[in-house]
C-alpha cells in the first residue's frame, strides 16, 4: 500500500512540474513566451506601454483575428480583454503594466489552445510594432 501511495504522490508532483511549455514568439525583446498546460494560459512580454497594448490588443483581436471583442475592464496598470471565437469559446487577453518599459500579456483561448494564444500574441507584437514607426 505504501509503494501504491508513494507512486501517486511522485506521478501527481510530475503531471504538475511537467504542464509549463516555453514556446517561441514575435518579440523581439522577449523571444520566449510561455504556456501551462494545466491552466491553459499563454504567457509573454513586449517592449513598450499599457496603453499602445491596449490598442493593438483591439485591433490583433477585431481585424487581424476576425474575432468578437465583447467588452473590457481596467484596473491599475492593467486591462481585461475579452472576445468570442466561433463556437462561442471564450478568450481573455490580461495585460499588465511592468517596470522598465515592457508589458506583460496573458492569454486564455477556451480551455486551452497553444496555438491560437500564440496567433493572437503574434498580432499584438505586429501591431505594437506598428504603432511604434508612427
Amino acid at each position: 500500500m505504501k509503494h501504491i501511495l508513494s507512486f501517486a504522490f511522485v506521478v501527481a508532483a510530475f503531471l504538475m512540474c511537467a504542464c509549463t511549455t516555453n514556446v517561441v514568439v514575435d518579440s523581439a525583446a522577449h523571444p520566449m513566451g510561455s504556456y501551462d498546460g494545466l491552466t491553459g494560459t499563454f504567457s509573454g512580454k513586449l517592449s513598450g506601454n499599457i496603453n499602445t497594448a491596449f490598442k493593438a490588443t483591439n485591433i490583433a483581436l477585431e481585424r487581424d483575428m476576425k474575432l468578437f471583442r465583447v467588452g473590457q475592464i481596467p484596473k491599475d496598470n492593467e486591462w481585461y480583454v475579452y472576445a468570442r471565437a466561433e463556437l462561442d469559446i471564450q478568450i481573455v487577453v490580461y495585460l499588465k503594466q511592468l517596470p522598465n518599459d515592457e508589458v506583460s500579456v496573458k492569454i486564455e483561448y477556451g480551455d486551452g489552445n497553444l496555438m491560437k494564444s500564440q496567433q493572437i500574441f503574434n498580432a499584438i507584437a505586429k501591431n505594437m510594432r506598428a504603432f511604434e514607426r508612427m
